[in-house]
């Protein structure tokens, strides 16, 4: 499992290539991807696409000078959908609890209320 920083980069690359071809792109296009708070240098960066080919996220055809050309595999691409379905899956989670203490709520004082009626009514 990739850190933030990989995962960004990984994300970068699978939206730069999104019709599975090789890019070709530069250093400076990869590090701006990173923001502010996960900035990274050369080095970091050569670190990062070393444990994605490694790992078999992504291909790279030759890196020389800073350019590279890179192609997402598909366990990249598969890691990119794990992340979208768990993100969707969060979402109903929370919608769902929500839903179900609206509901509870709304009962729960619905018979508080026809409690309060049948003691004033006694």
């Amino acid at each position: 499992m990739p850190d933030k920083r990989t995962h960004h980069l990984l994300m970068h690359i699978n939206a730069l290539c999104a019709d599975g071809s090789y890019k070709i792109v530069e250093k400076n296009e990869l590090l701006s991807c990173f923001p502010a708070k996960l900035g990274t240098d050369d080095k970091g960066l050569e670190n990062m696409l070393r444990y994605l080919k490694e790992h078999r996220y992504i291909d790279v055809k030759y890196a020389q000078d800073g350019v590279y050309c890179l192609s997402p595999l598909p366990e990249g691409r598969m890691y990119e959908e794990q992340v979208r379905q768990g993100r969707e899956e969060g979402l109903r989670r929370r919608v769902s609890v929500l839903l179900l203490t609206a509901l509870g709520a709304f009962l729960g004082a619905f018979l508080g209320a026809l409690s309060a009626l049948a003691l004033g009514a006694a």
